[in-house]
């Protein structure tokens, strides 16, 4: 093998490696899970409630509306941490099979990619699709009350990132 073929197929490893770990990240953070669930446990706290001035019946939409959306991630994630775990290692299984091959099967990389990609995707739209029903159950005023709250919480969690 020459220099340059070598020195290729590093720079091709080193790019999947960062597409894969950048999906991870984007599948973490995507998910909307942690995202979610400080929105529901801000609207559905007293602080949350005494905010924005909410109904008993709003309080009771939205808590429907957060237990549908738990249910839909827990489907969507899978209750068994084995089998979580099992596919976790059969991914990581197919990208070493990937990269350790002697030539690279691009149509292969994106199959793998693509798989990580869809359920990130999955989870955004269930997280789209609860804040869409929040904002429903919200009158104009409240919505525009809680989308400052929320570019604030968002400016702070910049800030702690950054530090």
């Amino acid at each position: 093998m020459t220099k340059l073929n070598t020195l290729s197929k590093l720079v091709l490893i080193c790019g999947l490696a960062t597409a894969t770990l950048g999906a991870g990240s984007v599948l973490a953070k995507g998910d909307g899970h942690k995202q979610g669930h400080s929105q529901a446990r801000f609207l559905l706290s007293d602080r949350g409630v005494e905010k924005l001035n909410l109904t008993d019946e709003q309080q009771t939409k939205l808590k429907a509306i957060f237990e549908a959306q738990k249910t839909q991630m827990k489907a969507l994630r899978g209750d068994n941490k084995e089998a979580r775990k099992a596919m976790r290692e059969a991914h990581k299984a197919k990208m070493d099979a990937l990269l350790s091959a002697a030539t690279f099967d691009e149509n292969a990389a994106k199959e793998l990619l693509n798989e990580r990609h869809e359920k990130g995707e999955q989870f955004g739209l269930i997280k789209l699709k609860t804040q869409h029903q929040v904002m429903q159950v919200l009158n104009a005023e409240q919505q525009e009350k809680f989308s400052k709250m929320q570019k604030r919480m968002g400016k702070k969690k910049q800030r702690k990132q950054k530090d």
